[in-house]
């Protein structure tokens, strides 16, 4: 078992211990430790590349890799006496290189990077998910101003979300974008300058974090706050969250995974919002999204469901 995660990475941690209590043998490969720290060397056999990984935690050699977390590697690190161009091509190679001996590997993948690459499209999510059954706030993606006041004017409350980036740097300052409720008439030009996401405000009571597998498992925890900053976007307020493992409509597990065979997907990290009526409302699906702290905060064993996973075995 291969697990492609930064050294320290939460997520990974889980699932190595989970993999090793089950017998299997697990190693962890930084890609920030190339080329530093770490030596690559493959040749072409007619099955497919053959070859090792040197790494400061031992030898990892290919042919011993049955199943794969790709778990957010991290950037190479090169030496600070490249240039700038002598950088970028080193990245480029590098990426190149890895990547398409990685996926040439006759493995099982959670997930598959170039279905993780596909399944990143917020507006392909919205969409599979409603083809799979899942309910969705009105939404409206555009740049016109006008179609946006009209949009704002017509819903009892919107809110702007990012389409993909929701890190901004800014004057050497990393800044998250959180959903944000938006009047109509602070719409303005300015929304001409790129594609815009409003959604209609779901006045929720709750949020829930749902992990599924494609081999049948469902974890779902629900987060709640008094906080309304919170209650708008939970990452706004941590330390005024509570945590408790909760059931999961029948209906809203079958679109979960419906979702997961649509995209190709053997993970899916899925944000709801829950109403008082107890309706859930898609919001996204993260296929590499966090829930480590879920299960250190209540036990629910979410890493059990990914090294199943990755062992084959189905719920």
């Amino acid at each position: 078992m291969l697990l492609l995660a930064e050294h320290d990475d939460g997520e990974a941690a889980y699932v190595r211990d989970a993999l090793a209590q089950r017998g299997a043998r697990v190693m962890r490969y930084d890609t920030a430790s190339f080329p530093s720290a770490s030596i690559a060397s493959f040749r072409l056999a007619r099955d497919g590349w053959r070859g090792r990984l040197t790494t400061p935690d031992g030898v990892i050699p290919l042919e011993d890799v049955t199943a794969v977390y790709y778990r957010q590697p991290q950037p190479f690190r090169f030496p600070d006496t490249l240039s700038e161009p002598e950088r970028r091509f080193a990245t480029v190679e590098a990426r190149f290189g890895f990547g398409g001996v990685f996926m040439s590997l006759p493995a099982r993948w959670v997930s598959h990077p170039a279905r993780l690459a596909d399944a990143e499209y917020r507006p392909l999510q919205m969409a599979t998910a409603a083809r799979c059954g899942l309910t969705l706030p009105a939404s409206l993606l555009t740049n016109s101003p006008g179609d946006a006041e009209t949009f704002a004017r017509t819903c009892e409350g919107v809110v702007y979300k990012a389409t993909m980036h929701k890190l901004i740097s800014e004057a050497d300052q990393v800044k998250l974008i959180y959903t944000t409720p938006v009047a109509p008439d602070a719409i303005d030009a300015r929304v001409a300058t790129t594609l815009h996401l409003f959604q209609a405000n779901i006045r929720k009571s709750h949020d829930v974090r749902l992990v599924a597998t494609a081999s049948g498992h469902t974890h779902a925890v629900a987060i709640r706050t008094d906080d309304p900053h919170g209650r708008q976007d939970f990452r706004t307020a941590y330390n005024a969250l509570t945590y408790t493992v909760t059931a999961v409509p029948a209906d809203v597990a079958d679109a979960c995974h419906a979702y997961l065979s649509a995209l190709d997907l053997a993970l899916g990290v899925f944000d709801f919002a829950v109403t008082e009526d107890g309706a859930w409302w898609f919001l996204e699906c993260g296929p590499g999204a966090q829930w480590a702290w879920l299960q250190e905060r209540t036990g629910t064993p979410i890493s059990d469901a990914i090294a199943a996973t990755l062992l084959g075995a189905a719920a």
